[in-house]
């Protein structure tokens, strides 16, 4: 199998667990030291995954086979806990490579974990450790490649460099007499950027930078960084306002500081460096009953542990609904889920640990209908200005409860609840005033337990003016007399052609006349009152009344 279509295998893995995914990024800790010829060079591979689940990776990763050399690659601490493509490396080649994911969950951090390379200086210059052809995948249900940017490292090694370089520089020293002191130095307030807040938990590790203000009295200074809280450093490294330290492995770290001047030293300041890096323990979720069932409230149990920071809460949600945030002090191992309607549905948990890794698995779950109530009768049609309403009736099961809503299009008109008697029969009618058009009375069953049916819709309900059907009859009547009419006429067209065609001519003009009225009807009809229909009818009625006087003395006219 080749190593693109392994990657699709992992994509297609990755497609069946769901996050909101943006942006994630490879780098190596550290990015850049000066090493000696012939000297070891440890470099961890991580991956940010900026908030995203994220559930498989790959790289290329090239170095220049004339300066570096492989020893190891180790995937001993990796997040990624399966391999398609297992670490391989080529000195000859100078490449690295691998495809991996992580089996059934998703997991976010800002300094995941993916190998830890150990490469061997073999010449004098720079050495380039360059990222390719690299994906991060996302458990966003598509697999997206969300992998934005690489960072890259570059060495330089050097044959004058007996022993290897510190991963940090030295700190850059202060040339300054100082003053004479009153007393011993002041405690150090110490400025971390890269972990502000000392009474947090962090999941970052690089190499990162303390500041401190100097007072002017100070000749010396001690630091050290240790698991000891109470350490007191003894050893002034000189004169400086600044440190670089490396960056930090999993744990509880502490560091010292400390101000020496010309009566002695003073006070030691202690920092607490909280890190955790590695996400919650993998968990699985279990429905109390069967994973298809008709209960519309199922629970759910799921807990799992994390062995640093502890984990701070779980996150939940149905579908691709809204987060629910539990908190994990509260929590006693199962969640209810809200009362749901019927249907295929995916439950997503995810558990965070006070660093801020998390991890999700999902699990599938079917909701099973009621049966469907029915209508046995509904009010069809109505007239929308007299005092008459849409009736339903019908049946459903015993002791239970119909949803009922009336809708014109899109628009809710109203919406009640009806109760099922004990013999599965039921009945509701709606109050509200209706405009004329068309509406659709739709139902749906509910239990006590909140579990539904699926929805049935009536047919459609026409509301309709009380006069329309007059108008109807009335042009009926109209038109069958201008057919009586002009078939008369056409008997007689030789002896009466001069008057035909007059009759024709006025005919025509009252014809359009009608037919004007007849379009001021229709869009009377759309109007939620009767009164602009009282009034076209009446104008109709009119001209018919004309067109009758007129057709009669036209007649009388062509047989004399």
């Amino acid at each position: 199998m080749t190593r693109i279509a392994k990657l699709f295998i992992v994509l297609g893995l990755s497609a069946l667990f769901a996050n909101t995914a943006e942006a994630a990024s490879l780098f190596f800790v550290p990015a850049t030291n000066e090493y000696g010829v012939g000297k070891e060079i440890s470099v961890d591979l991580k991956v940010d995954s900026e908030g995203a689940g994220i559930n498989a990776a790959q790289a290329t990763i090239r170095f220049p086979k004339d300066t570096l050399a492989v020893k190891s690659v180790d995937k001993t601490d990796s997040t990624l806990n399966f391999w398609l493509d297992e670490p391989t490396f080529s000195n000859e080649d100078g490449v690295i490579s691998f495809t991996g994911g992580i089996t059934s969950y998703g997991i976010s951090g800002a300094s995941l974990q993916v190998l830890r390379i150990v490469f061997i200086s073999k010449g004098s210059g720079s050495a380039p450790v360059t990222i390719n052809d690299a994906a991060v995948t996302a458990s966003d249900g598509s697999g997206t490649n969300i992998l934005s940017k690489t960072n890259n490292a570059v060495f330089t090694i050097s044959p004058e460099a007996k022993t290897p370089t510190p991963a940090v520089p030295a700190p850059k020293q202060i040339t300054r007499e100082a003053a004479p002191a009153s007393g011993l130095p002041e405690k150090p307030i110490l400025t971390i950027p890269f972990y502000p807040d000392q009474t947090l938990w962090y999941n970052l590790s690089n190499i990162f930078a303390v500041n401190w203000v100097l007072p002017r009295d100070v000749s010396g200074v001690a630091t050290a960084l240790n698991k000891q809280p109470n350490y007191a450093p003894e050893e002034s490294e000189g004169l400086f306002d600044s440190k670089m330290f490396q960056a930090l492995s999993d744990g509880t770290w502490y560091l010292h500081v400390r101000f020496k001047n010309n009566i002695g030293w003073g006070v030691t300041a202690h920092y607490r460096l909280a890190v955790d890096t590695k996400a919650p323990l993998p968990f699985e979720i279990t429905p109390s009953e069967s994973e298809i069932n008709d209960n519309p409230t199922p629970i759910f149990t799921f807990n799992t542990g994390d062995a640093l920071s502890g984990v701070r809460e779980y996150r939940i949600r149905m579908d691709n609904e809204n987060w629910v945030t539990i908190p994990a002090k509260n929590f006693k191992g199962t969640w209810k889920l809200a009362a749901t309607g019927p249907g295929k549905h995916k439950i997503t948990v995810s558990a965070t640990d006070t660093a801020g890794n998390s991890i999700e698995n999902n699990i599938d779950h079917e909701i099973l209908p009621l049966a469907a109530p029915t209508f046995t009768f509904v009010t069809e049609k109505l007239f929308s200005d007299e005092a008459t309403n849409i009736t339903t009736k019908g049946t459903a099961l015993p002791s239970t409860e119909i949803l009922l809503s009336l809708k014109q299009g899109d628009a809710l008109i109203e919406s009640k609840i009806a109760p099922v008697d004990a013999h599965g029969n039921w009945e509701f009618t709606f109050d509200n005033p209706l405009r004329n058009g068309s509406y659709v009375a739709s139902i749906q069953n509910r239990d006590t337990r909140g579990a539904l049916s699926f929805v049935v819709n009536s047919a459609k309900i026409k509301v309709t003016g009380k006069y329309t059907n007059v108008i109807i009859t009335l042009i009926v009547v109209l038109l069958g007399a201008l057919v009586t009419g002009f078939w008369f006429y056409e008997r007689r067209r030789k002896r009466t052609a001069l008057r035909i065609d007059v009759a024709e001519s006025d005919t025509a003009k009252v014809f359009k006349i009608i037919e004007t009225d007849i379009e001021k009807l229709k869009r009377a009809q759309d109007t939620p009152t009767s009164a602009d229909e009282e009034f076209i009818t009446q104008q109709l009625g009119e001209n018919v009344k004309k067109m009758g006087g007129y057709i009669k003395e036209e007649i009388k006219k062509a047989k004399e």
